[in-house]
């Protein structure tokens, strides 16, 4: 459902800036990576946020035409995977004053989460219209091109991001994964590898950098040499059901199918839905010689993929 709201308090030199088609997302990495990680200051723990949005509703019903507690009220509401009913205040807090590039930004997020890329894409274009060098909106622009298979443009964004902060950890992981779905794996490689170094450097409990490198490798047929990261992803975050698949898949690789087994158990378990998952699981245990158990999870997944075909 496509929500076409509060347009008309932009002036008309911004709305036309045009939006991407959309396409399919990338069916296995961009897939399993959430959409767009939140940057540090809105990371706000969701029990607090239910009584932030009370104290913010209280507030508006002293001042109903409060423009501040307006845009903090719909960023809280975005917080709480309530896109619809955000998107409704930043239409009013339009009304009142115009928004800025962050809170054009956050707009651009609900309709990510309503998983409507177009209007993201037109959001943070207009943002980058107001201020072009604000690196949250150029990430956040980078990944909804990376999901919509935009992938020049993507790594245009990322470079621009890096030009501006040439640390940004994301922005070097993501680099490197556009990189590599341009076919460009000596340059994928490169930037996923400088992105785990700044991980390891920076004592990040964040799976997804070695992830990322361990699933490149993997693809790559260079299976040992993946094992190292993949085992750091899984160590810091053993409930990621991508992490315990790849690991598990590496394993079967290298010879160590019974280990291997009980990672895709583990991966299944998380994402019970998952037809690869239980491929992967099946071709395992064909490797350690239980043809019963194989032909179990080759059934299964192929009755998920008719499932997921048919949605």
């Amino acid at each position: 459902m496509r929500l076409r709201i509060w347009t008309f308090f932009i002036p008309a030199a911004l709305i036309s800036c045009a939006c991407v088609p959309a396409q399919e997302s990338n069916p296995d990495r961009s897939a399993q990576r959430p959409s767009l990680p939140l940057t540090a200051e809105e990371s706000v723990a969701s029990e607090s946020l239910q009584s932030t949005e009370a104290k913010l509703r209280d507030a508006l019903r002293a001042e109903p035409n409060s423009a501040e507690v307006l845009y903090e009220l719909a960023l809280v509401l975005r917080q709480e995977n309530k896109p619809k009913e955000s998107l409704a205040i930043y239409t009013q807090a339009a009304a009142v004053r115009r928004p800025t590039a962050s809170e054009l930004r956050s707009v651009a997020l609900d309709y990510v989460l309503l998983n409507d890329y177009d209007d993201a894409v037109h959001w943070l274009r207009v943002a980058l219209s107001t201020d072009s060098a604000n690196v949250d909106v150029l990430y956040s622009l980078g990944r909804c091109l990376y999901t919509q298979n935009h992938f020049d443009q993507a790594q245009l964004a990322f470079e621009r991001v890096l030009a501006l902060h040439p640390v940004h950890l994301k922005a070097e992981e993501n680099l490197g994964l556009t990189l590599d779905a341009e076919n460009q794996p000596q340059k994928a490689e490169a930037a996923l590898r400088l992105a785990a170094k700044w991980a390891e450097e920076r004592d990040l409990h964040d799976p997804w950098p070695y992830l990322d490198l361990g699933t490149f490798l993997l693809d790559q047929q260079r299976a040992a040499e993946s094992l190292p990261f993949l085992k750091r992803a899984a160590g810091l975050a053993p409930d990621l059901a991508a992490a315990r698949e790849k690991l598990g898949h590496a394993l079967v690789e290298t010879g160590d199918a019974k280990a291997g087994v009980v990672e895709l158990e583990a991966a299944a378990r998380l994402d019970p839905k998952n037809p690869r998952v239980h491929f992967e699981l099946g071709q395992a245990y064909r490797s350690t010689g239980d043809a019963m158990k194989a032909q179990a999870e080759f059934s299964l997944s192929k009755t998920l993929y008719g499932e997921h075909n048919q949605n």
